[in-house]
Parts: structure tokens; C-alpha cells; sequence
């Protein structure tokens, strides 16, 4: 049932003549936008994590994680509706933006597993006595991961 946002006089004379009743329709049918932005059709949480990028053949929603696509597949169909020119629209998902900086009021991010001081000592001592320059280079690498005061 449509919200009803004319008199009934007017709508009364609307729909008294078939060219002005089939332009209500259609007007209806679009939902009466003037095509601004298309996102404006999804509810806001999802509306904010969606960007929107036509190519030549299609429109492509750029999303940050999986969870958000999930939502946006929901919500496709009336978004595709919205759509300017009726194009394809394919879901990509981005992954989380990391601008190199943490984010501000977080943490920095761990540097990785840590090994005990006897692993690494035994790695280095394995890497020593390997031919092979580059798994030698590598085993002592994995032993540079030793923990605070492994260096031995």
C-alpha cells in the first residue's frame, strides 16, 4: 500500500486521464526519486560501508569485508533498481583499508610468534652446518624471531 501524498481531488483528476494516470505509475514505480545517488535506497549501516563505481559495462559496489557483501546481496535488487542506467551490478569485496599508520586508539599491531631462546639456538646451530645458502639464510632468519633475550 503506497503512502498517499496528494488530495483526492487531484489525485482524482490524475487518474481521469490515461496519460497523466500512467505517468503517476511510473513515477511510483521509480519511487519517485529524481536519480540521486542510488545507495540512498539501503538502510544507513549498510549505505556507509558501500561505494559505488561504474565501469563501461557495469557498476561495481566496493565493499571492505565479506559480512557487508552478505548484507549488500540482501539489498541488491532494489539497489540495481536505483541503479541510473539499469546496468549489472557485481559486489567486489576490498578488504580493510590499513593506510600503513595504525588507526588512531589502537594498538600497533603484534610483530608475529616469538621463539624460545633454546629453538632459536638450535636453529642457528642447523643453519651453520646447512649447504644450501638459501634455506641456511632462512633457518636464521625464522631464529631471529627468538622472544626477549634469545640471542644467544
Amino acid at each position: 500500500m503506497s503512502k498517499k501524498t496528494l488530495p483526492d481531488e487531484l489525485q482524482g483528476l490524475i487518474h481521469a486521464h490515461p496519460v497523466l494516470k500512467r505517468l503517476a505509475r511510473a513515477a511510483r514505480g521509480r519511487g519517485g526519486d529524481t536519480r540521486g545517488d542510488p545507495r540512498d535506497c539501503l538502510p544507513p549501516a549498510l549505505r556507509d560501508r558501500v561505494r559505488l563505481v561504474q565501469e563501461e559495462q557495469r557498476w561495481l559496489a566496493l565493499v571492505e569485508t565479506s559480512a557487508t557483501a552478505q548484507l549488500l546481496r540482501f539489498h541488491l535488487p532494489r539497489l540495481e533498481r536505483a541503479l541510473p542506467s539499469g546496468q549489472a551490478l557485481k559486489i567486489v569485496v576490498t578488504g580493510r583499508r590499513e593506510l600503513g599508520a595504525a588507526a588512531p586508539g589502537k594498538a600497533p599491531a603484534a610483530p608475529g610468534p616469538t621463539l624460545d631462546a633454546h629453538s632459536a639456538t638450535h636453529l642457528r646451530q642447523a643453519a651453520d652446518y646447512i649447504d644450501d645458502p638459501e634455506l641456511a639464510a632462512s633457518l636464521r632468519r625464522l631464529a631471529g624471531r627468538a622472544g626477549p633475550g634469545g640471542e644467544t
